[in-house]
């Protein structure tokens, strides 16, 4: 089955497949995912040749529901060598990729392995899909306030947590809800601010709040 939105594209494939490849038989074609769907489901092909892009959309949507159809093999029709996108397509269970701009014995060629059992990929496209895989990961963005935040001892950090919940209480209080006293929280609590980099206990609220200390 060829499913592709471009009709000129999609003549040029079927006429391929009728013409250069007797052992071929074309059960269907489609332009749109719905249609691919119905279409599938009526044929049961062994191979679906799929655009990535159908009117817009990602065809990955439909892939893993074309899978089902009598365990059919999916290759991907590429125009682009999005790796993150090619890479999704192989994970979600596509058996190879072929650009659009592949010669007519390519195509025919991939689709021969894939019915065999075996996968397909154009030596350019493992290249550039290989090199996303090897390429280290960008590091997580660092929170500037992370150097602050380790600062803090356990006993600091459940004071944090104190004043948040405490609803404005005053010292006093908070320093029985914490089994200390008031003098202990008061030095606490400066050592807090100077950590932190923060005035009083509003501005510790808000810090807190903001980073997620609470």
């Amino acid at each position: 089955m060829l499913v592709d939105d471009h009709a000129t594209l999609l003549w040029g494939l079927k006429r391929l497949i009728e013409g250069a490849a007797p052992e071929m038989e074309l059960v269907a074609t489609a332009g749109d995912p719905e249609q691919a769907l119905v279409e599938a489901a009526r044929t049961r092909p062994d191979i679906v040749l799929l655009d990535l892009d159908l009117e817009g959309r990602s065809s990955l949507e439909i892939l893993p529901d074309l899978l089902q159809e009598r365990a059919a093999r999916v290759i991907i029709l590429s125009g682009n060598r999005d790796e993150a996108l090619l890479g999704q397509a192989m994970r979600l269970g596509a058996r190879g990729v072929v650009g659009k701009d592949a010669e007519a014995d390519v195509v025919l060629a991939a689709v021969r392995k894939v019915h065999g059992g075996e996968m397909w990929m154009s030596s350019s496209m493992m290249t550039a899909l290989l090199g996303g895989l090897m390429r280290p990961a960008a590091p997580p963005p660092i929170n500037p306030e992370a150097h602050k935040i380790a600062m803090l001892t356990v006993k600091e950090r459940k004071i944090v947590q104190a004043v948040v919940h405490s609803n404005g209480a005053a010292n006093k209080d908070l320093a029985q809800q914490l089994f200390i006293a008031e003098p202990t929280l008061r030095n606490y609590l400066t050592s807090i601010y100077q950590k932190l980099e923060v005035a009083n206990r509003l501005e510790l609220y808000v810090y807190a709040t903001k980073n997620d200390l609470g």
